[in-house]
C-alpha cells in the first residue's frame, strides 16, 4: 500500500511545501488508505481509519483551544493516517498545544505552508491507492481459487487450507471455534509490531469460528481484505463439519420468533424448548458493527469472560441477544449487564443498545423493538452501549406528529429563556436542561458544563427570575423538562464552553 512517506514525496503534495510538525513513531511508514479533504469539524464518525485528511484549517483554528483539541482527539481515535492543515496565508503557525495533543494521541500533523489544490493531491494519491488495492484483490482472488480447488479436489482439509493461506500472505493463521477452542494453526508466530486482521465465520446463521491473520507487514489493507474474503470460503470448508446442536437450534428459533414478533403461544413454546423458565423477566440488546464485515465473536467472548450468558443470533448483519433475568431483581441484573456490555465493546468497532426490561420473556419482542429504535436515533459511536431508558423522552417527543403541537407549549414554558439567550448571547436554556437532566443537582450540572458552582448559581437565579420562581415548586417540572428538551433539539447543539456569558 501507499505509505505517508510516498505521499509526502509525491509531486502534488510537495507543491504544498509540507512540514511534519508532530513526532509520532512510525509516521512515515503509516499506510494511507484514502485521501479526503473536508472542513467539516464533526467528520470523525464518518471515517474508517487510514485516511489522510486535508483541511484549510480556518474553521478549526477559529475554535476555542479546548474544541480544537477535541477535534484532534476525535481523529486520533479513528486511527486517521494523518491530518494536513494548510497554514499558507495565516499569520501564525500551528499552536504548540495542538501539536502536543496530536503527539499524545498518535496523530501525525502536517503543516502545508504553500497553497496547493487539494483536489490535485487527492486525485493523484487516490489513483495510486486504487491501483494498489486492485492488485491486492487479484492476490486474494488467486488464493480463494486455490482453496476452492483444494476443497473440490481433496475435500475441506483445514490444515492444508490454513498452510496455503499462511504461505500466500507470509502470515500466522489461527482458526478458533466460537468458544475459543483452537481449530487449527499455521505459519510462524508473529511477535512485535505488524498487522492483525480478524473475521468471523458464520455457518447457518451461527458464529462457527473466528479467523485471525497476523503479519509483520505494516500494510493492514491486504490482511483485512484476505480475512474478510477468506472467511466466506472457509465457511464452506466448515459447513460439512459444523452442525448446530439441538440447543443452538432451539435458541435460533426462539430468537427469530422474538425478532419477528411471533404470537405469544409460539414464543411461549419455544421459550420452554430453549430451556428457559416460564415467567422469567428478560431484556434484549442489539449489537451493530461499523466494519465492512460483521465480527461479533470478540464481543461475545468478552461477555462470557464477564460471566454474562445470553442467547444470541446473527440476523441481517446484526447480533440480537436475549438475556433472561431473575424476576425479583431484574433491574439490578440489567444494570450489571449494561456494565459488562460496555466493557466488552469498548475499543471495538461495535456499538449496541439495550431495550427496556419486560416482566415476562414472552414479551421480549417489545424490548427488541425499543433497542432497534434507540439505535435508529443516529447514535453511531463505536465502542458504546446505549440504554433505551436514557432516551425515553426523545422517543416520546419523536412520536408527536408535527412541530406545531410543541411550539405553543415551548413558548409558554421557556419562551423568556429563549428570548434572553437570543438577545444577550447567553446559554440559559442549555444550563437549565443540564440542571434538569442532573436531577436538579447544581454541583453536578456545574461540573458537566465546566463552570464554577457560583456561576451555575448565578445562571439558575436568572432562570428562576425569568420563569417566575423555582421550577421545583411549580408542580410542572416534567412539563418544563419536556419543553426544554424540545427547544434544545429545535435549536441544535448548545455550546458548553465555559467562556460563554452567564
Amino acid at each position: 500500500m501507499i505509505t505517508l512517506a510516498e505521499v509526502l514525496a509525491s509531486a502534488s503534495m510537495s507543491a504544498a511545501d509540507p512540514l511534519l510538525c508532530s513526532n509520532v513513531p512510525g509516521t512515515l511508514d503509516r499506510v494511507v488508505r484514502w485521501v479526503h479533504s473536508s472542513e467539516v469539524l464533526e467528520i470523525a464518525p464518518l471515517l474508517r481509519g487510514g485516511e489522510l485528511l486535508l483541511s484549510g484549517g480556518e474553521a478549526l483554528l477559529a475554535l476555542p483551544p479546548q474544541e480544537q483539541e477535541e477535534y484532534i482527539r476525535s481523529l486520533a481515535a479513528r486511527n486517521v493516517a494523518a491530518l494536513a492543515l494548510q497554514t499558507a496565508g495565516h499569520s501564525a503557525p500551528l499552536p504548540p498545544r495542538l501539536i502536543a495533543v496530536a503527539n499524545e494521541g498518535g496523530l501525525p500533523l502536517i503543516d502545508l505552508r504553500a497553497v496547493a489544490p487539494f483536489v490535485d493531491i487527492a486525485e493523484a494519491v487516490n489513483r495510486l491507492v486504487v491501483n494498489e488495492q486492485a492488485d491486492a484483490h487479484l492476490i486474494v482472488d488467486d488464493v480463494s481459487r486455490r482453496i476452492a480447488r483444494q476443497i473440490t479436489d481433496k475435500g475441506p482439509h483445514l490444515p492444508t487450507i490454513l498452510d496455503l493461506i499462511a504461505d500466500a500472505f507470509a502470515a500466522e493463521v489461527s482458526l478458533a471455534a466460537a468458544d475459543g477452542t483452537s481449530l487449527g494453526h499455521a505459519g510462524s508466530a508473529v511477535t512485535g509490531d505488524g498487522s492483525t486482521a480478524v473475521a468471523g465465520i458464520v455457518v447457518g446463521g451461527q458464529l462457527a469460528a473466528q479467523l485471525t491473520l497476523s503479519s509483520l507487514s505494516p500494510d493492514p489493507f491486504l490482511l483485512k481484505l484476505a480475512a474478510d474474503r477468506l472467511s466466506g470460503i472457509l465457511a464452506l470448508a466448515l459447513a460439512q463439519a459444523f452442525r448446530p446442536t439441538p440447543a443452538q437450534v432451539a435458541d435460533a428459533r426462539l430468537l427469530e420468533s422474538l425478532i419477528e414478533g411471533a404470537g405469544a403461544a409460539t414464543v411461549q413454546r419455544q421459550w420452554l424448548q430453549a430451556g428457559l423458565q416460564p415467567g422469567q423477566a428478560a431484556v434484549m440488546a442489539v449489537f451493530r458493527s461499523s466494519g465492512r464485515e460483521v465480527n461479533f465473536s470478540a464481543v461475545e467472548r468478552a461477555l462470557r469472560v464477564r460471566g454474562v450468558n445470553g442467547r444470541s443470533h446473527l440476523w441481517d448483519g446484526e447480533l440480537a441477544v436475549l438475556f433472561a433475568l431473575p424476576r425479583d431483581n431484574a433491574r439490578k441484573a440489567r444494570e450489571a449487564l449494561l456494565r459488562a456490555a460496555r466493557d466488552a465493546v469498548r475499543g471495538t468497532d461495535a456499538c449496541a443498545a439495550f431495550g427496556p426490561n419486560v416482566g415476562d420473556g414472552v414479551r421480549a419482542h417489545e424490548s427488541y423493538v425499543e433497542a432497534q429504535a434507540t439505535l435508529g436515533l443516529g447514535l453511531t459511536e463505536t465502542g458504546e452501549v446505549f440504554d433505551a431508558m436514557d432516551f425515553l423522552a426523545r422517543r416520546v417527543l419523536g412520536m408527536v406528529p408535527g412541530p406545531g403541537f410543541w411550539d405553543l407549549y415551548v413558548r409558554s414554558s421557556v419562551g423568556e429563556l429563549l428570548d434572553w439567550d437570543r438577545k444577550h448571547g447567553t446559554v440559559l436554556l442549555a444550563s437549565l436542561l443540564c440542571w434538569l437532566d442532573s436531577g436538579c443537582n447544581t454541583t453536578a450540572s456545574a461540573l458537566t458544563l465546566n463552570v464554577e458552582r457560583q456561576t451555575m448559581h448565578k445562571r439558575l437565579n436568572k432562570i428562576q427570575e425569568l420563569l417566575g420562581g423555582d421550577p421545583r415548586a411549580s408542580g410542572h417540572l416534567l412539563d418544563l423538562h419536556l419543553a426544554a428538551k424540545v427547544a434544545a433539539a429545535t435549536a441544535g447543539p448548545a455550546p458548553h464552553a465555559p467562556g460563554r456569558k452567564s
